[in-house]
């Protein structure tokens, strides 16, 4: 049978008569029509001793074969270089004495190819390449006689060469340059693993060492309270009555102090001022006595130069008369920004840098400056809609008009004060929502407490609780410990602390409407152990001019129709500072006489070491402990008994705080080792400081005020 064979394919090389051993003649007989492959060593015959391998020949030609074989090759041989070179030579010299066969075999597929690719290579290539040569052109195999077959006969065994046609040389990996790829890996692997160290290396570099919760501007920040009139006089000719020159020139007192707020009182035209100042004439003017708008805006500006703020008050009661005549006609509805700062607040999460008027931080330490910081003035371009607002007065209503007057001058806030007084006009909700609308979610809108006791239950009272940034809460010193526990209680359990979103305490200790608290209690460090508790609770402290070195009211015998200003002491600067300057450096008569020293303290510095404590500390800045939308109060009074006043903050995962002061005129040793066990005290006298105390036997002087850092 003949099938036309390609000439791609392989060829059979089919010597004449390979002649077999009787053994594997044998063998063969048996196995021929199982397998066309046998065994080239075939197995002996039962009982006969099997020889090593190694020892045996590869093939025993017999006499007269035509297959022609040179030396017996063993393994031992076959597996050295010149043993394999032998073998290909045997197989070359086979395949070559025996002329090919056309016709192909009907049991082997296989095909002939060209006999010069199957040629190995020189004697100078590397041994891999020899190797892959002798492999890959010739394989030497056994078969039946595929014309024996046709012809009816037993078949013998011939040898074949499988020759295959692609040489070494034509492997495209054979051509590649093999040491430049592997420097490229190593230096590549190298250099990946360098830059995984330094990205590693980086993060660790710049990840804050302190993960504090954020907050607003206002919240937690020191609030220092300043009567212009009475602060400082800088003027040539001197007057005696303090101006805007004043404050500016004692911006860096403020700032080493730890104040972040500064809080003006009244600075309008008022007839006979200062002494009777709450007779205002305008809200958008200036007294002259405390300089030109020139002058104010100059103190906005280095105010904000500073990294603070500047929050002015407003006083409503009795100059508005009511909130319905002149009533604004635009939209209440707050803007986009506003009500998207607002949910987030109410989720107990506070605005960062992107909502913040404060410059975007370059490095993780600017986080922490966030705490003790407020931002610098706001973009002085208001939006679109404000500067339409803006352009025409004549629809607004007295308080709308002021507001956009100071806007213009960059003010960061409002003191809404005698608010109160309007709580159940018709128009009062309306107005307050324009009125935030306009200070926008960067600055803020603080009113009195009082504003929640009158106002009407529905949409008013929401409106501030929505609105008001700060609730201003006077500290009643009075009644004693026991009723400023109580205080203290009824506002941490009231309505204020039901939601993470409502406003913040700004708790005050002293201010222009009540007595200063060093002539209230009448007792050393009073007013400095009353304004290191208003630090200590929680919300935003705010400290009135001149308690942090114990000032005290007037008194002055020939001043008694100015008994209502008798708190309004001119600043005693020879105690505030080493400088000796006084407050007119003219030694102009001051516009209200009296006693030119304050009360002796050993509190020096402790509030400004307060101020940097609360600035670090989330344990005391934080008004509470927001969990599962819901906010806990983190503070306590765990002890008022004998005028000893002890307050407790927490925090999860920071130590704990406690203030222990005494307000009584005696002094006091108490075992207070059920409440706690030790610790060492970081705000307070300065022999005190850094000093270990425990609770078992605890002594504290009179007006005496300390901070510990619990052991726990």
């Amino acid at each position: 049978m003949n099938i036309q064979k390609p000439e791609s394919l392989l060829s059979v090389v089919l010597p004449g008569d390979l002649l077999v051993s009787p053994s594997s003649q044998e063998l063969l007989t048996q196995d021929e029509e199982t397998s066309d492959c046998p065994l080239l060593t075939p197995s002996p015959p039962p009982g006969q001793m099997f020889q090593p391998l190694e020892n045996a020949p590869m093939f025993n030609p017999l006499e007269g074969a035509p297959l022609e074989m040179g030396p017996a090759q063993t393994l031992g041989n076959f597996i050295t270089e010149d043993g394999l070179n032998g073998y290909i030579n045997m197989v070359a010299l086979n395949s070559s004495s025996k002329p090919i066969n056309d016709e192909p075999s009907s049991r082997d597929p296989m095909v002939e190819s060209s006999s010069s690719s199957a040629s190995s290579s020189g004697d100078n290539e590397p041994v891999c390449t020899q190797l892959l040569t002798q492999l890959n052109t010739a394989y030497q195999h056994l078969a039946p006689d595929a014309q024996a077959l046709e012809n009816g006969g037993k078949p013998p065994l011939v040898g074949i060469q499988l020759a295959v046609q692609k040489s070494p040389k034509d492997y495209r990996f054979m051509a590649w340059n093999w040491p430049l790829i592997r420097k490229a890996c190593f230096w590549s692997f190298m250099s990946f693993l360098a830059g995984c160290v330094a990205l590693v290396v980086g993060v660790i570099a710049t990840m804050p060492k302190r993960c504090d919760p954020p907050v607003e501007w206002w919240q937690g920040s020191v609030f220092y309270e300043i009567f212009p009139a009475s602060f400082k006089d800088s003027s040539t000719v001197g007057d005696g009555i303090g101006d805007f020159k004043g404050i500016a020139a004692q911006l860096d007192y403020l700032s080493d102090l730890g104040v972040q707020v500064i809080r003006l009182n009244s600075i309008f035209p008022a007839q006979h001022y200062p002494e009777h100042y709450r007779s205002i004439t305008s809200l958008l003017a200036i007294q002259h006595d405390l300089g030109t708008i020139d002058d104010f805006n100059a103190l906005v500006l280095a105010v904000h130069r500073r990294n603070m703020s500047l929050v002015l008050d407003l006083p409503l009661y009795p100059y508005v008369e009511n909130f319905g005549a002149g009533g604004n006609s635009y939209s209440t509805k707050p803007n986009k920004r506003d009500k998207e700062i607002r949910e987030r607040r109410d989720a107990g999460v506070s605005v960062l840098p992107n909502v913040l008027p404060t410059p975007e931080p370059t490095s993780f330490e600017s986080i922490r400056n966030i705490l003790s910081s407020v931002p610098p003035p706001v973009d002085p371009k208001p939006n679109a809609f404000l500067a339409s607002a803006l352009q025409e007065p004549e629809k607004d209503h007295v308080v709308t008009a002021a507001i956009k007057f100071w806007l213009q001058k960059n003010v960061d806030g409002f003191y809404l004060k005698g608010l109160e007084h309007y709580a159940k006009e018709k128009n009062f909700a309306e107005l307050v929502k324009y009125w935030k609308f306009l200070v926008g979610p960067n600055r803020i809108l603080i009113c009195n407490s009082a504003v929640l006791a009158n106002v009407p239950q529905g949409a008013a009272k929401n409106v501030i609780l929505d609105r008001i940034d700060l609730i201003d809460v006077t500290l009643n010193f009075s009644n004693g410990t026991t009723g400023i526990k109580s205080q203290v209680n009824s506002v941490l359990n009231g309505i204020l602390f039901e939601k993470p979103g409502y406003p913040w305490i700004h708790w005050s200790i002293g201010g222009v409407d009540t007595s200063r608290i060093a002539s209230s209690l009448s007792v050393s460090n009073a007013s400095i152990a009353a304004s290191l508790l208003g630090m200590m609770l929680p919300g935003t402290p705010n400290i009135f001019y001149g308690d942090e070195i114990g000032m005290v009211d007037c008194d002055c015998e020939d001043h008694r129709d100015l008994e209502h200003v008798h708190n309004l002491m001119p600043m005693l600067w020879e105690g505030a500072t080493d400088k000796g300057d006084g407050f007119s450096s003219t030694g102009a008569i001051h516009w209200l006489l009296g006693s030119t020293e304050s009360i002796k303290t050993t509190l020096v510095g402790a509030i400004r070491a307060m101020s940097k404590l609360r600035s670090e500390t989330p344990t005391i800045y934080m008004n509470g402990v927001y969990k599962d939308h819901q906010i806990n109060g983190n503070c306590e009074i765990r002890y008022t008994d004998d005028e000893l006043l002890v307050v407790e903050r927490r925090y999860p995962r920071r130590n704990s705080y406690v203030l222990v002061a005494n307000f009584g005129a005696e002094n006091q040793t108490k075992d207070l080792s059920s409440l706690y066990y030790g610790g060492y005290i970081v705000v307070g006298a300065t022999n005190r400081v850094n000093n270990t105390v425990y609770f078992k036997e605890l002594n504290i002087f009179p007006g005496e005020a300390f901070v510990i850092k619990l052991d726990k």
